[in-house]
C-alpha cells in the first residue's frame, strides 16, 4: 500500500528571540548614551543684602524691573539703550555685578529678555532679588 504524500513543512522563523535581542540592544544603547541638556541658564539666588554687604555699592549695576519697565539710575531705559550704553561697554565700566530687582507685576517675558541680553554680552555676575522696595541708595 502506498502512503499518502505528506506536504513538506515550510521552515518557520521564530521571532521571539529576535525581539529579546532588540530590547537588550535598546537598553544597552540607552544606558551607554550621554544625554546633555541644551542651553541652560544657571544662576545662584542670593539675598540682595548679602550682595550689598559683600561689594562696594558703587560697583553694582542695579536694574529694577517695575511693570515691565527697566529702571536704572532712577530713570527708565529700554533694552537697546541698556545694551549700547552699558552692556557692550561692560569691561570698561567699573561695575562688578548686576543686581536685578524684580517686581511681582513684571512679566516673565521681560525678565527673560533682560537675561538673554545679559547672556548675549557674556556677563556672568548676575544676582536676583524680589525686594523692589529695598533698593540700596548710592
Amino acid at each position: 500500500m502506498l502512503k499518502p504524500v505528506s506536504q513538506k513543512k515550510s521552515p518557520r522563523i521564530n521571532i521571539i528571540p529576535l525581539i529579546d535581542i532588540i530590547f537588550l540592544m535598546l537598553v544597552f544603547f540607552m544606558l551607554a548614551t550621554n544625554f546633555s541638556r541644551n542651553n541652560e541658564i544657571s544662576f545662584t539666588l542670593s539675598n540682595q543684602k548679602k550682595v550689598v554687604n559683600q561689594l562696594n555699592k558703587e560697583k553694582l549695576m542695579i536694574l529694577n524691573l517695575k511693570n515691565d519697565e527697566i529702571i536704572f539710575d532712577d530713570s527708565s531705559i529700554n533694552l537697546n539703550d541698556l545694551e549700547m550704553n552699558y552692556l557692550k561697554k561692560w569691561r570698561s565700566l567699573n561695575y562688578e555685578r548686576i543686581v536685578i530687582l524684580n517686581d511681582k507685576r513684571s512679566s516673565i517675558q521681560s525678565l527673560i529678555s533682560l537675561l538673554d541680553l545679559i547672556k548675549k554680552n557674556k556677563i556672568k555676575n548676575v544676582n536676583f532679588s524680589n525686594e523692589p522696595n529695598k533698593t540700596p541708595k548710592k
